[in-house]
């Protein structure tokens, strides 16, 4: 039964993705806006105009950005072997939407959180980690056209603060969609590095079959306007699958188009 509502509920928010558009302005449901969150089912989200600057307005939603969260989080013990005790990293982890997901099914969670947005990183301490010490949030001010074009790190000499083979799930959320190949091949050969062996990874990306190695805001791709730098990032299949076996990740599972946004796929990964 639980299979079933979890399968009814991506077919909803895949419905609310697609049209939210067309929604601008009138997607407002329950939560208690209060100074600095909002209070949905007991559970801290961020404020809707922060919520905005993070892959779009259906974030805006409350009950779209706790039940995607919830969705994603139903992914750890299905798909990556999560257990009590499992030290999970989550890089892009942006406003706390999976962190907030993990927290409602799993409660304390050693969770790690990195991000470039220095605000998001700010916000998920103020009201995650305050709250729930085993969730920790790290800013790394890492250099990305589209989201901190101002960072001080460039990508390709990436450096998680994360021990060698030290965590059991690594998880990424749209991170590989919005970056160039020399910083995919930096990321992913730190996935190797901090993963233990047998640990898993889940990722995101626009992968394609019979197009180039990489196309940046691929036209007439998605359904909506590209016009900043880096917004859609599409790979070839062989060339990120080649990429990630390079590293040491064996793709044990692939997606097409799996997830609840258009064109976007989920890659599972094990290391060799």
């Amino acid at each position: 039964m639980r299979q079933l509502i979890l399968k009814f509920v991506l077919r909803v928010l895949r419905s609310v993705g697609l049209r939210v558009h067309q929604l601008t302005g009138r997607t407002q449901d329950e939560g208690i806006e209060r100074s600095g969150f909002a209070l949905h089912r007991g559970y801290r989200l961020p404020p809707r105009s922060l919520r905005g600057r993070m892959c779009g307005d259906a974030f805006r939603t409350n009950s779209f950005f706790f039940l995607s969260g919830v969705l994603e989080a139903t992914k750890f013990p299905q798909r990556l072997g999560y257990t009590q005790g499992s030290r999970v990293v989550d890089i892009g982890s942006g406003l706390g939407r999976v962190a907030t997901g993990l927290l409602a099914e799993f409660g304390d969670v050693h969770y790690l959180g990195i991000d470039a947005n220095e605000d998001f990183v700010c916000w998920c301490k103020d009201n995650i980690e305050s709250r729930h010490p085993s969730f920790r949030f790290v800013h790394l001010d890492m250099a990305n056209e589209l989201y901190n074009p101002a960072g001080a790190l460039d990508g390709s000499e990436l450096r998680l603060p994360v021990d060698d083979d030290s965590a059991d799930i690594v998880y990424l959320w749209g991170v590989f969609s919005n970056m160039v190949p020399a910083h995919v091949e930096a990321y992913a050969g730190e996935i190797a590095r901090i993963l233990r062996p047998q640990g898993r990874c889940f990722l995101t990306a626009f992968v394609e079959d019979g197009v180039p190695d990489v196309t940046f805001n691929p036209t007439d791709y998605v359904p909506y306007a590209c016009n900043e730098p880096l917004t859609v990032v599409r790979y070839s299949r062989p060339w990120l699958f080649s990429t990630l076996q390079r590293h040491g990740l064996q793709v044990a599972d692939f997606r097409h188009h799996g997830t609840m946004f258009p064109m976007h796929s989920e890659i599972y990964l094990a290391k060799a």
